[in-house]
């Protein structure tokens, strides 16, 4: 089960008051905004809350999950199995916090250390707006469209990172994003299913994310699917509690 939280948190980073619900059905055609050359229906927010169930195809365990975020400054996630929490994790752009209950362990780290110690190469803004499913522009003359069909398919250059994104134009949503490392093969790919109506936009209410790490002498697959219910955006402040119980050990 430890090997599972850890998996858990490690995928998230390669998904009150007069709050405003996502509710079944087709969502009326949003009116596309115009990001640089790409026509996309994003998802507008200050803060964001979802419930819904987490689950890992490799080993097919589930657990509950409690998201919240706060735009550009906290991703917060409580993961919660056997009746009991089993996990919390707290992101913030430049440290990540994640708490192994069943362990008794914590992890600190910043994002270099993540990339140093998990190979894993993403930052705070880039995975905020995986999770919500929007689309993340980038310096116009590193970003290539590519018209496919009812696919557009957009290709950016982000450091060392390749990063391809697919808009359905149908709904001008995001439908797929691959985040694709030349250099050690590494491989991110989220896609976005099942859109229900939020505030008059369509928003994935499933995600599926896939990381591939075939470098090394193990070469590393998993697969994390999400489903969400209780999806809303407000105006209104909500809490990112964390703190470390003593005793905990620090990985």
């Amino acid at each position: 089960m430890s090997k599972y939280i850890y998996a858990l948190g490690l995928s998230m980073l390669v998904l009150v008051g007069c709050t405003k619900k996502a509710v079944p059905g087709a969502s009326a055609a949003a009116e596309p905004e115009k990001i640089n050359k790409v026509s996309v229906v994003n998802t507008d927010y200050q803060y964001f809350s979802a419930k819904g169930k987490i689950q890992s195809e490799n080993s097919k365990l589930s657990a509950n999950l409690t998201l919240r975020v706060k735009k550009n400054e906290v991703i917060w996630a409580s993961v919660q199995a056997f009746g009991l929490e089993a996990a919390r994790m707290k992101i913030t752009p430049d440290s990540v916090y994640l708490v192994n209950r069943m362990k008794d362990e914590y992890l600190v780290g910043s994002y270099e250390t993540l990339r140093k110690r998990y190979n894993i190469d993403v930052d705070f803004k880039t995975l905020q707006e995986i999770l919500i499913g929007n689309y993340v522009p980038g310096p116009p003359s590193l970003e290539k469209v590519i018209i496919e069909g009812p696919v557009q398919h957009i290709r950016q250059q982000r450091g060392s990172l390749q990063v391809d994104q697919f808009i359905d134009t149908t709904r001008y949503k995001l439908k797929r994003v691959e985040v694709r490392s030349p250099q050690s093969k590494d491989l991110m790919t989220v896609d976005y299913q099942d859109f229900e109506d939020l505030n008059g936009k369509p928003f994935p209410m499933a995600l599926l994310l896939s990381i591939q790490q075939p470098e090394g002498d193990n070469g590393k697959a998993s697969t994390v699917g999400v489903r969400l219910r209780q999806v809303s955006t407000s105006d209104t402040s909500l809490d990112f509690p964390f703190s470390v119980p003593s005793g905990y050990e620090r990985k």
